[in-house]
């Protein structure tokens, strides 16, 4: 019998129509009329696709080491490549262009660190908090990060780090490994201050502290956010009328800062909406894991909703200016491709489970 999770389903339609929703209010002023949401639409058709052909394909296959070690050298080869030939936006080389359409390829890569981690930890879970495995897991997430940090993209390495840090919290890492793991995050991040940032990723890390002190230069997007976030009350403005939005002041309002756009649209009742939705993804994802019968398939499950549940955070933080500005996309709701094509092909790789074992 075919199993499906019907709340599961309904919970992705109701992100995705939010986002169109938005969307579709915020490209009234494309030129031509509606640009972005058309090309969204086109990205949604090929997600659902991939999603269709993920689901009924058998998840054993991905499970395969040959099959996991190609599509990981595939994953390195894309980030190293996009670094020489990639295209720069907002100071960092993370896409190929490809006519009007762009792919950033450390999407795909965190599908891919997902299933390497959870192949490797489905066999090595008893003895995670050994060293020599610990430093062998962590070689498989260091070596993309490494790639996305130079980009630079701190916001795609962050993700990738926390996806390594919560798959190993759940294969049983002891607690002294833990405190030398955060041992080991404060080094890095002084090296990472004195050696990888740039001067205006650093100038957002002090803003961020100091939120007051250039509140019209670097401070510009976080105040424009809460600007918007504060102007939508308990119904929101209504779509299309949106004056932070429509009016231009919020930057990036259909990717980076589209909560604040919906916040400010929708109003307090569609924010506690998209945050119910998210709760109910993140539950339903949670509920599999605990009752898949093979490690691969709990820890690639378990991988995903940690994927999703620190984009979500990190996004929304940046957004209510609790987290400092770091360009992360929210997950099924911000304009663009590369994110939503390999969301919904995680999630078809966790439909297939569903259906083929349980």
């Amino acid at each position: 019998m075919v199993k499906k999770d019907f709340l599961l389903t309904f919970t992705l339609i109701l992100l995705v129509v939010l986002s169109l929703s938005i969307i579709a209010s915020l490209s009234i002023q494309d030129t031509p009329k509606f640009l972005s949401l058309k090309k969204q639409l086109i990205f949604l058709v090929i997600a659902l696709v991939l999603f269709a052909i993920f689901s009924n394909l058998d998840w054993r296959i991905l499970s395969s080491p040959s099959i996991i070690w190609i599509l990981y050298g595939l994953a390195i080869l894309l980030l190293g490549l996009v670094l020489v030939v990639g295209t720069r936006s907002h100071g960092t080389a993370g896409w190929f262009h490809l006519g009007p359409f762009s792919f950033q390829p450390v999407e795909f890569a965190k599908i891919v660190l997902i299933l390497i981690l959870a192949k490797y930890l489905s066999f090595r879970h008893l003895e995670i908090w050994q060293f020599p495995k610990l430093l062998a897991s962590a070689t498989f997430a260091l070596v993309p990060m490494a790639l996305v940090a130079l980009q630079p993209d701190m916001g795609g390495a962050i993700v990738l780090g926390m996806i390594w840090l919560g798959m190993i919290i759940i294969s049983r890492i002891r607690l002294r490994q833990i405190i030398l793991l955060l041992i080991l995050v404060i080094v890095l991040g002084s090296l990472s201050w004195s050696f990888v940032l740039k001067p205006y990723q650093k100038a957002r890390l002090i803003n961020f502290l100091h939120p007051q002190e250039d509140p019209l230069g670097i401070g510009y997007n976080r105040e424009q956010s809460l600007i918007a976030i504060g102007s939508g009350r308990l119904w929101g403005t209504g779509l299309g009328w949106g004056t932070q939005t429509h009016l231009r002041f919020l930057p990036l309002a259909k990717s980076d800062f589209i909560f604040a756009s919906l916040a400010e649209e929708l109003g307090f009742v569609g924010v506690i909406l998209l945050l119910g939705a998210y709760l109910v993804l993140i539950y339903r994802l949670i509920a599999w894991a605990l009752i898949f019968p093979y490690n691969f398939g709990k820890l690639f499950i378990s991988g995903m909703a940690i994927k999703i549940l620190t984009e979500v955070f990190i996004n929304i933080g940046m957004n209510l200016g609790i987290l400092p500005i770091i360009g992360i996309a929210l997950p099924f709701m911000s304009a663009g491709g590369s994110h939503l094509i390999a969301d919904f092909i995680g999630l078809g790789i966790v439909n297939s489970m569903i259906k083929h074992n349980i």
